[in-house]
């Protein structure tokens, strides 16, 4: 099954790169725990979210977000870009269903939409960030953000995806990435 923790591992070592949308999320705690969280001051709205996964530079088992965000009145959208890598795939421990894989992304660069660092680089300042990888293939990417270990996990599915889904990010392939980004103004 594309689920297992072998498989999520083969598929982030691909020699190929894939561009997904963020097409559905289940709240914005779940967009905060793998984002920069920039889009909480007034008057931004988060317009798009975009991951690409695998081979980025020379790096393969890459992690690249780019979050755009659009700010009401006469100014220009803002994209933020989180770049990094997946260094750890585990077997994900709980209930919810077999086949989970917790995978953990450093992420080593945290770029803003004027292009300042937002984090200097240094091994202090690296963002990790876990997540339960519950399918990876090219066409689409389930991720739950883990429970909290304080939080009653009684193995049903239920305790996995969070209250109406609420620690659900789902990402679908994206063939038009850099056409929309072009489009929102914020290609790089």
């Amino acid at each position: 099954s594309a689920s297992s923790t072998t498989t999520v591992k083969s598929f982030f070592q691909t020699k190929s790169s894939y561009d997904y949308t963020l097409a559905w999320v289940g709240s914005d705690d779940a967009i905060c725990h793998v984002g920069t969280g920039l889009h909480k001051v007034p008057l931004a709205r988060l317009q798009d979210i975009f991951v690409t996964v695998g081979n980025i530079g020379l790096k393969s088992t890459s992690w690249r977000m780019m979050e755009v965000i659009r700010i009401l009145g006469p100014f220009p959208n803002v994209r933020n870009t989180l770049l990094g890598q997946v260094m750890e795939f585990k077997k994900s421990s709980g209930g919810g269903g077999e086949g989970r894989t917790n995978i953990k992304i450093r992420y080593d660069s945290i770029v803003d939409g004027i292009g300042k660092q937002l984090n200097a680089g240094t091994e202090e300042d690296k963002r990790f960030v876990n997540l339960d990888v519950l399918y990876a293939d090219e066409e689409v990417i389930i991720c739950v953000v883990p429970p909290a270990a304080d939080t009653k996990d009684d193995g049903t599915i239920d305790a996995l995806l969070g209250e109406g889904g609420k620690n659900v990010l789902l990402f679908l392939k994206e063939d038009e990435m850099e056409e929309k980004l072009e489009l929102a103004r914020v290609a790089g």
